[in-house]
């Protein structure tokens, strides 16, 4: 069977059975004109993503339960960014009439489980018919504490720089998919940190509660593209040191079918989605040791410097030359990443 036979109605309410929600903050949730939440007092957070077949994603390596996780995981890690806990979801999905129901059902299988796995609610949305590939839009809400969201203008000059987790295994992910045929070994690791990312909410809930962290972004479009986003919100530059950084660990058979070393790819490579972050430097010993009680892995990298310093790269030499913080751009040409 094919979403044309069930049509609007039967697959609304097909998403109502397949994420149900029992959130008791939820007034009305999905199959009005708008879903109705009761507020606390907390800062509400807003964001919106939208991940499109052949921009962001090819079903030759996308599942459809890849891609309605990573539709929802692109949005969840905006909150984790700011310090906030993602709470409610619109999802809007323009859909070839030939997809069928099955195939629905797994994409909507991976929105289930990410939305479970953060405590997220589906609330509403909007359905489409789409002539040119899946198009999938999410609307996401969270809350923080008040006044204690993390933006990307409070950097200072001699906060210290730090970054969770291992950025680059998403893009080499990508690069290991393109390779024809794929290798059978070694791979399992980057692929997955590419196809179903995960949101590094926890980490991102530290950072709010420790009053130490200054600024904050996570990595879509590469680590010095972000880093660059900073830079610019803060009216800072940086300098940072490729010897501290947590570059991954790629085995001999994925690493001579790569078209870059694996600094490009964690300096340039993108959808990562951990956290770039800076903490101020006398707050910087009791920040690691919250981090290491919530289990939370961060690399210091380098430092904020005055805004004429630019953004700088230190080598395991000492040499530093400044580079350009480019990453991902989906209008400017010669702005892609090499994968």
């Amino acid at each position: 069977m094919y979403i044309e036979q069930l049509g609007e109605a039967g697959l609304i309410q097909r998403i109502k059975r397949k994420i149900p929600s029992d959130d008791p903050s939820i007034v009305l949730g999905i199959g009005d004109d708008a879903a109705i939440i009761h507020s606390s007092k907390r800062d509400l957070l807003l964001s919106t993503d939208t991940i499109r077949e052949d921009v962001h994603f090819s079903r030759k390596y996308y599942s459809f339960y890849d891609i309605g996780w990573k539709a929802v995981a692109v949005s969840i890690s905006d909150i984790a960014a700011m310090g906030g806990v993602p709470k409610y979801l619109l999802l809007s999905m323009a859909m070839p009439d030939k997809v069928s129901v099955k195939d629905m059902d797994k994409l909507l299988d991976g929105v289930a489980g990410i939305s479970a796995k953060y405590n997220v609610s589906v609330v509403g949305g909007n359905l489409s018919r789409s002539k040119q590939g899946i198009a999938v839009d999410t609307t996401i809400v969270g809350e923080v504490s008040g006044g204690r969201a993390l933006l990307r203008s409070g950097a200072g000059i001699g906060d210290m720089i730090y970054v969770t987790g291992c950025p680059g295994m998403s893009a080499i992910g990508l690069s290991i998919l393109k390779r024809v045929p794929v290798p059978k070994r070694g791979g399992k690791s980057f692929v997955t940190a590419h196809l179903r990312p995960e949101p590094r909410v926890s980490a991102g809930l530290v950072l709010s509660k420790s009053k130490s962290a200054t600024a904050a972004i996570d990595i879509s479009d590469g680590l010095l593209a972000d880093l660059g986003h900073i830079c610019e919100r803060s009216k800072v530059g940086a300098r940072i040191y490729s010897g501290l950084l947590p570059l991954p660990e790629v085995p001999d058979s994925i690493r001579k079918i790569l078209a870059k070393e694996p600094l490009y790819y964690a300096l340039y490579g993108g959808e990562d989605y951990e956290l770039l972050f800076t903490v101020r430097p006398e707050k910087s010993a009791e920040f690691e040791s919250l981090c290491r009680q919530q289990d939370v892995r961060y690399t210091m990298i380098g430092q904020i410097e005055p805004s004429e310093e630019g953004i700088r790269l230190v080598n395991e030499d000492n040499k530093e030359s400044v580079i350009e913080p480019y990453g991902y751009d989906h209008f400017k040409s010669g702005r892609r990443r090499l994968c």
